[in-house]
């Protein structure tokens, strides 16, 4: 009897920083699959931020992204006998949506999904042992597009399977508003799970509820821990974002100018391309009694020991668009409020008012500094029954292990 196969799809787990969700999803697949081959993308020589140390995973790095010239030249011969590929440049030319960007990514997707699965196909004839179960691509873009070409090659007789979450989902955020081949793997994989009921809604608005599309949310992980209790007197903010400008990080700054009749301490974990200035115009703006801690790029683990060891009294983002923030439920989890903007999946973590508070996407610095002070001048009832809804609202909804577990388990029984 043939053991049972897993084929992962991923942007670049596990090297950099990519696909920090998988670090608490792929413990589970040995659990339900005999093997799981990760194809996933990074440079050439690049070593792995995360050490993968499971027997039944295997790691086959694709370094077509980097436009290694030898792996484009190997996925020519399977561009050209490639359906979708044609029909994705008929479609942008017959709907006059053509242009020469939207053809470069077009052939980028295109190149890259089928080396991704050729390296997979290539796999799989190696090992003869081994049944594809499940074709899981973890984006709705190349992942997902790697996961029909393979199973195409192999006579469609795997179950592919795709995640969906935000910048991969929602063609408004992509600056030539094009996302290659969305269409065709929405009408052509077998299940598309959302991270969101927004993302669900969306797809099945833009292409038909076909009964394909279902929610699986992500998680954090639950380490029991709660974020220490400190006096509101000093007001504690918290944020955690990369400092780029879809994540608006100078909009807390312009809030908080109009913060003056209490001392005010706002931490900001993570880096960026605007970190310097971040911090450059924190200093020039800010009044006297706000100040600004900006810790740069920090580990998960030494996250969780910040949010363990400091008293915070709320979590802020503020993006322009996101899919569901993980870094809300990794505050929630340890009973810290948030507030944030009601973009994406946002609304579906926070109960306006119950266990934080939304803010339009359109939001005014008075908007978010009304916010700020409602939570300063709260009785310690009410906060105390705020801080308690967060910590709940994480336990039901958005707690890692339940979540992934279920999530693989229901990838692992369902069968075409």
């Amino acid at each position: 009897m043939k053991k049972r196969l897993l084929v992962l799809f991923a942007k670049g787990f596990p090297y950099n920083l990519s696909e920090p969700f998988l670090d608490n999803e792929y413990p589970l697949y040995k659990n339900y699959f005999d093997k799981t081959v990760i194809i996933t993308g990074c440079k050439k020589n690049e070593k792995p931020t995360r050490q993968i140390t499971d027997p039944t995973i295997e790691i086959i790095p694709d370094h077509t992204l980097s436009k290694d010239a030898f792996s484009l030249i190997e996925a020519l011969p399977w561009l050209l006998t490639d359906k979708f590929f044609y029909r994705e440049t008929a479609a942008l030319i017959f709907r006059k949506k053509f242009s020469f960007k939207k053809l470069y990514a077009l052939l980028i997707t295109a190149l890259c999904g089928n080396h991704r699965a050729l390296q997979a196909y290539r796999f799989i004839k190696k090992n003869p042992g081994y049944s594809v179960d499940v074709i899981y691509g973890y984006w709705l873009n190349i992942p997902a597009y790697a996961a029909l070409r393979l199973n195409k090659k192999l006579g469609n007789k795997a179950r592919t399977v795709s995640r969906v979450h935000g910048f991969d989902l929602y063609v408004e955020r992509s600056r030539i508003s094009y996302l290659p081949f969305q269409e065709q793997i929405y009408n052509n994989i077998d299940e598309i799970a959302s991270i969101s009921e927004n993302g669900k809604k969306y797809l099945e608005d833009r292409f038909g509820d076909k009964g394909k599309v279902s929610v699986f949310r992500l998680g954090a992980l639950d380490r029991n821990l709660r974020n220490p209790t400190g006096s509101r007197e000093v007001f504690r903010i918290v944020s955690c974002a990369r400092v780029i400008p879809l994540k608006r990080l100078t909009r807390i700054v312009d809030a908080l100018k109009s913060v003056t009749n209490k001392e005010v301490v706002w931490t900001h974990i993570g880096d960026g391309e605007d970190f310097e200035k971040l911090k450059s115009y924190a200093a020039k703006e800010l009044p006297e009694n706000v100040k600004a801690d900006f810790k740069g790029f920090v580990p998960n683990a030494k996250v969780y020991d910040i949010y363990a060891q400091t008293p915070f009294h709320v979590f802020v983002n503020v993006s322009e668009t996101e899919g569901v923030p993980v870094s809300i439920m990794e505050a929630m989890s340890f009973g810290i409020p948030a507030a944030a903007t009601a973009v994406g999946g946002t609304p579906e973590l926070i109960d306006d008012k119950k266990n934080g508070f939304l803010l339009p996407a359109d939001f005014t610095d008075a908007d978010l500094t009304a916010c700020i002070t409602a939570l300063m001048n709260m009785t310690d009832e009410q906060y105390n029954d705020m801080k308690i809804a967060a910590r709940k609202k994480f336990e039901d909804s958005y707690s890692a292990v339940p979540n992934y577990t279920r999530f693989v388990e229901h990838i692992s029984d369902r069968r075409k």
